[in-house]
């Protein structure tokens, strides 16, 4: 029967190949077309889909770490520090954590990944020799496993996570998930939720030793001005928020600011914001400024959370100081959400309607701040637990 599992999952890893040549066409196409949009530039698309690199300035390296965006790029601080006598090379997948990887780790090579075609994973590895690969969050690559695996390269998930939809999704193809999941040497879960899912999908072990986005350092106020935040707000949100703020008590609060998910639609917001609250409604328009924002803002709202996304991660705000406020749709944080509530450090609104929320928010624009106890220990707890990841990544 186990051997009827394999077998499946090996023709769904042949059928998927079949699939990537036929589509390389139409796939490399569009990826044409990103870079005039600016959403790729000739260095990402040369490297991501041609495996194009200057390989004699790359020497052997102890770890290679994956960060597919800016959210997994900030979870990786800990691992930086604490792998700091091996060998590092960092790699990505979009601009924005490139250009930003680049700036804040000057002393590490920063590179796009190949995308998940064979050939430019053995030419990748041909070139280029690792002992080991640190996935961070979700990256599960059926090409990058299967081929480093042969090779003798340790693959580890670090962070891991599944959303309901992929959790779902992964459901429905269980020996190809299952095939993939012995890839792994190890799997680290970001959460105990993301914990059961994982073991449900791979059938195998998976760890639970923290979560490294708690590994940052706080800055806490507790004599913030009246100022809210709406963070990673998505463009399917924006009327949301407007009808929110139309809701609030404006009087009260001295300065708004949003700052949309993606950026590139932060124009489309601003056009839609009328000149009525352009005095008070500041919108962040460009990369870096997250920080400024939750220094300064008593609440943060989190977006992701008014429509069926499943919420956004209010570890970052939080360790700002700031009291977290978000919708109801929070499932893919769930865990965290349901610590916060009970240590009084944020409030889910189980409210459908905006103007219900806005009047909700109200209340809380006035409260005095008293989280700074409680905050550093809900950080120290988590922290704590990270220190066995380091040790098993380096046994394994």
């Amino acid at each position: 029967m186990n051997s009827i599992k394999i077998l499946r999952g090996s023709m769904i890893i042949f059928s998927y190949n079949i699939l990537q040549i036929i589509f390389f066409p139409i796939i490399f196409f569009i990826a044409s077309f990103r870079i005039i949009f600016n959403k790729e530039s000739f260095t990402s698309f040369g490297q991501k889909f041609l495996c194009n690199y200057n390989f004699s300035q790359f020497d052997n390296f102890d770890y290679l770490i994956h960060f597919a965006s800016i959210g997994e790029l900030n979870s990786i601080n800990y691992l930086i520090e604490n792998l700091s006598s091996k060998k590092v090379l960092l790699t990505c997948s979009t601009l924005s954590s490139y250009n930003l990887a680049k700036q804040k780790y000057q002393n590490y090579s920063v590179i796009f990944l190949p995308l998940d075609f064979r050939w430019n994973i053995n030419k990748f590895l041909h070139h280029i020799k690792i002992k080991k690969i640190i996935w961070i969050d979700s990256e599960i690559w059926p090409n990058w496993l299967t081929i480093s695996n042969n090779k003798k390269i340790k693959n580890i998930l670090v962070n891991g996570r599944l959303s309901n939809k992929s959790f779902s999704r992964w459901k429905n193809f269980s020996s190809f998930s299952k095939l993939l999941g012995s890839k792994y040497s190890l799997i680290f879960a970001k959460g105990l939720e993301d914990k059961k899912k994982f073991e449900i999908i791979f059938d195998r072990e998976v760890l639970y030793n923290g979560n490294l986005k708690f590994y940052q350092k706080l800055n806490l106020k507790n004599d913030k001005k009246n100022i809210i935040c709406f963070a990673s707000i998505h463009k399917e949100e924006f009327e949301n928020v407007i009808q929110i703020i139309e809701n609030l008590d404006l009087n009260s609060i001295e300065r708004i600011i949003i700052i949309p998910r993606h950026i590139h639609f932060s124009s489309k917001l601003k056009s839609m914001i009328k000149n009525f609250y352009s005095n008070k409604v500041f919108i962040i328009e460009k990369f870096g400024e997250n920080d400024f924002a939750y220094e300064n803002s008593k609440l943060t709202f989190m977006g992701g959370s008014l429509f069926e996304h499943g919420g956004q991660n209010p570890i970052e705000p939080l360790s700002k100081g700031c009291f977290v406020l978000s919708g109801q749709y929070v499932n893919n944080f769930s865990e965290i959400y349901t610590d916060l509530e009970s240590l009084s450090l944020a409030k889910v609104f189980n409210e459908k309607n905006n103007q219900e929320i806005g009047s909700a928010i109200n209340e809380y624009i006035d409260m005095k701040l008293d989280n700074e106890t409680n905050i550093k220990d809900y950080f120290n707890f988590n922290i704590k637990q990270l220190s066995s990841i380091i040790d098993k990544v380096e046994e394994c």
